[in-house]
């Protein structure tokens, strides 16, 4: 019997996770009470937990070739030793691809994620220069917000004042309307457009921020063994993750597709841009990022991926 109803028993009664005492007379003692507790505990046997086989990548991948999950077992290997190996699950019909070793899968992530990181260096400029441009562009959209919330004061001044010119019968009642719907029409196309700049705001410092902190993460995950840490960051930055012909793969976010590039000197191209993007990024000098919130203005040089310079 579950002790709370025991509890009920004694003479008391529960109301909003507190016991108070009831006013009816217990059905038991305390006493008693204490030893039927004391047998329930000594009966309790706790529960056999089953081991579970610690394979840190499945759920992340999926076979190349049909598109089922990949998952994972032990085996022995030649020489005696024991691996873990991932490898098809076949529930979409034939496939042909074989078992990929887990140390050479881990081999595999760490080298793509090196290739899309950047140096503790890099990054750390690169986090210095976003707050500062975050903090100049802060301190220019409250001098356009105060500027905004100004005019719509003033427009409403304007409107008690028309309203008052006209009840003191100095504005007929034709000009009233007319002059009245134009004021309003002002004030709310001032209070949509203060609306709007707030929500605006800087809402590119957060995304431009987090994928710094995930090359940096990168960086320094190329040489831990932490694995569940390695498919957090796989599954986070990484698109359509794959493994065929003993090889894994997954895709990433055109930023960290230009590191690529740059870390690789290989040309640099993406899915979501259209062919006349795919440029040879051997040197960063003439490179610049626009900025985010779709001024014309470049706010970060990619020299800056070389603080030294």
């Amino acid at each position: 019997m579950h002790p709370h109803l025991f509890v009920g028993y004694l003479g008391f009664i529960k109301y909003k996770e507190e016991w108070f005492e009831g006013s009816f007379a217990p059905i038991i003692s305390p006493k008693l009470f204490e030893a039927v507790q004391k047998v329930l505990k000594d009966k309790e046997r706790p529960r056999k937990v089953k081991s579970g086989h610690n394979f840190p990548f499945t759920g992340l991948f999926r076979c190349g070739e049909c598109g089922s999950m990949i998952t994972a077992q032990w085996a022995t290997g030649k020489c005696g030793g024991r691996y873990r190996y991932y490898r098809c699950t076949k529930k979409k019909g034939k496939c042909t691809q074989g078992y990929l070793r887990e140390d050479i899968l881990v081999f595999q992530l760490k080298e793509r994620l090196q290739s899309i990181s950047l140096c503790d260096e890099t990054t750390d400029y690169l986090l210095k220069t976003i707050e500062g441009l975050s903090q100049k562009e802060t301190n220019s959209s409250q001098s356009s917000v105060q500027n905004l919330a100004d005019k719509i004061k003033a427009s409403e001044v304007r409107l008690e004042k028309l309203v008052e010119s006209y009840l003191d019968g100095d504005v007929p009642k034709e000009l009233y309307i007319k002059k009245k719907d134009e004021i309003m029409r002002t004030t709310l196309a001032l209070r949509q457009e203060k609306k709007d700049f707030d929500h605006k705001g800087n809402n590119w410092v957060e995304p431009l921020r987090e994928w710094v902190l995930d090359t940096k993460l990168a960086n320094f995950l190329f040489s831990s063994d932490d694995f569940p840490k390695i498919k957090e960051l796989v599954k986070k930055v990484g698109t359509n993750p794959l493994v065929r012909d003993k090889s894994a793969r997954f895709g990433a976010p055109v930023l960290s597709e230009f590191v690529f590039a740059y870390n690789t000197k290989t040309d640099f191209a993406h899915p979501l841009l259209p062919v006349a993007k795919v440029k040879n990024f051997h040197d960063l000098n003439d490179v610049s990022f626009g900025d985010p919130t779709g001024n014309r203005t470049p706010i970060l040089s990619l020299k800056s991926l070389r603080p030294d310079r």
